[in-house]
């Protein structure tokens, strides 16, 4: 199996595999916070993002399914891995997961606690590799203007790393956000932090979700 870091690309990058949003209607209810439509806009995957962090070639994240399910009507889909460097190195500091949708969103805060609810029910299910995923707490609210943002830990546990020194446990941060007309999944990964097996910041997590919401989020 291919390393990364010293830690499986399954258990790192494990979420991506289940990231497939087989949608269902386990929203929390109707949404309580008003986001103004800004005009249509749609998703793009730019070969760099944050002036560092390239394209990952070879490596994709899973697309959404279904995005309909999730109130994105007329989707379009859009996904890509970002990492820190290039080449056999590209993952060494860190990676960035996107994957998303672009359409008519009506409710922004249902479509989000959606996206996290699937996550939920996909993560009780064991991984192609024996790993085990699991979404610790409730997601947290790191609501901006013009948009819901919402990010919760999940935890790892992977029993095939392929590496004695690489931990069993990784902590990694899935945000999600939602507007009038994107919504996306955001997966930014400190591999460092992760090979130590050190927890994930949600308070970071979500800084560098609203930035690169910023670099993919275009008008139509």
């Amino acid at each position: 199996m291919t390393a990364v870091a010293g830690i499986g690309v399954v258990a790192l990058l494990g979420v991506g595999a289940y990231v497939g949003f087989g949608g269902d209607d386990s929203g929390k209810g109707e949404a309580s916070v008003a986001v103004k439509d800004d005009g249509p806009h749609k998703l793009v995957a730019p070969k760099a993002v944050f002036g560092g962090y390239r394209q990952v070639k070879g490596m994709t994240s899973a697309a959404l399914e279904e995005p309909a399910s999730f109130g994105v009507r007329g989707a379009k889909t859009v996904q890509a891995v970002y990492g820190s460097d290039r080449g056999a190195k590209a993952l060494s500091a860190g990676l960035i997961q996107f994957t998303g949708a672009y359409g008519t969103i009506d409710t922004p805060e249902k479509t989000v606690d959606a996206m996290f609810a699937d996550l939920a029910a996909k993560a009780r299910k064991p991984g192609k590799g024996g790993e085990k995923s699991t979404m610790v707490g409730e997601p947290k609210d790191f609501g901006t203007d013009g948009a819901v943002v919402k990010c919760q830990e999940s935890r790892i546990e992977d029993p095939n790393t392929g590496a004695p020194e690489g931990p069993k446990v990784v902590h990694v941060a899935m945000c999600a956000w939602a507007d009038r007309s994107t919504a996306a999944i955001v997966m930014p990964v400190d591999t460092r932090d992760a090979k130590a097996g050190k927890p994930a910041s949600l308070d970071d997590a979500a800084t560098t979700t609203q930035k690169l919401r910023k670099e993919v989020r275009v008008k139509r």
